[in-house]
């Protein structure tokens, strides 16, 4: 997973990024909630790791400006010194998913983090699609169907399918489409991205009637959503 850590200690910023990095996590540290918040406009993470005390705004900031923002429900996890019940319960209430102590215990955060990315519906690499009636996707096969029925996809829209259908619920940057789906080619620009968005919409009928939607997120990128029957 992609792990954005906030902490502004260096000696322990560079523990917990090793312990996710031999995890085989991906991790980009910073030292002020300010910093971090410049660059999820640019890409978002899977997870974000946070510290409480902090030089300019605090973690907890930082949490009430993700939960009101384009990002939605992204993971939050805080990782911090702060120990009273009274942290703890605002921070919870607050939106943050789980509470960790300082100091930390390599296996618990790794652990806790894995479960939270499992809950979250974040997928390593080359994990089987499930749950995405009725689209049937074969990662392996690189085949799509619909309710059984195939569909004719290029290999940059199949590759941006199960991008998304692996992200459901969160929301993907334009740049960070641009990385895993063409590798940041100099000739692709965001309008490419665009157009390809657009085409799978209209092949893969993502849409209310099949139970799903794919938004735009003004100046940011898409995220794509699976419906409630209530809906």
């Amino acid at each position: 997973m992609r792990i954005d850590l906030l902490e502004d200690d260096p000696d322990q910023a560079a523990v917990i990024e090793h312990w996710l990095v031999e995890d085989g996590h991906q991790v980009r540290w910073f030292k002020a909630g300010g910093e971090l918040t410049r660059a999820l406009h640019r890409e978002v993470p899977d997870v974000l790791l946070l510290d409480w005390v902090l030089p300019e705004s605090s973690g907890i900031d930082v949490l009430t400006w993700v939960r009101q923002s384009f990002l939605g429900q992204i993971p939050i996890v805080f990782l911090t010194a702060q120990d009273s019940e009274d942290h703890v319960v605002r921070a919870l209430q607050a939106g943050a998913d789980d509470y960790l102590v300082k100091p930390a215990r390599r296996r618990e955060l790794l652990a806790r983090i894995q479960a939270l990315g499992r809950r979250s519906g974040v997928l390593p690499p080359g994990t089987p699609l499930t749950n995405i009636e009725p689209y049937e996707i074969d990662p392996g096969r690189r085949t799509v169907a619909i309710s059984g029925e195939s569909v004719e996809l290029t290999s940059k829209e199949f590759d941006l399918a199960v991008y998304f259908f692996s992200k459901v619920g969160h929301l993907v940057t334009r740049s960070a489409l641009l990385e895993k789906v063409w590798g940041r080619s100099r000739i692709v620009t965001t309008r490419t991205v665009d157009a390809h968005v657009s085409r799978i919409r209209k092949k893969l009928s993502i849409d209310e009637a099949h139970g799903w939607r794919l938004i735009s997120i003004y100046q940011h990128g898409y995220r794509l959503e699976r419906l409630k029957a209530a809906d």
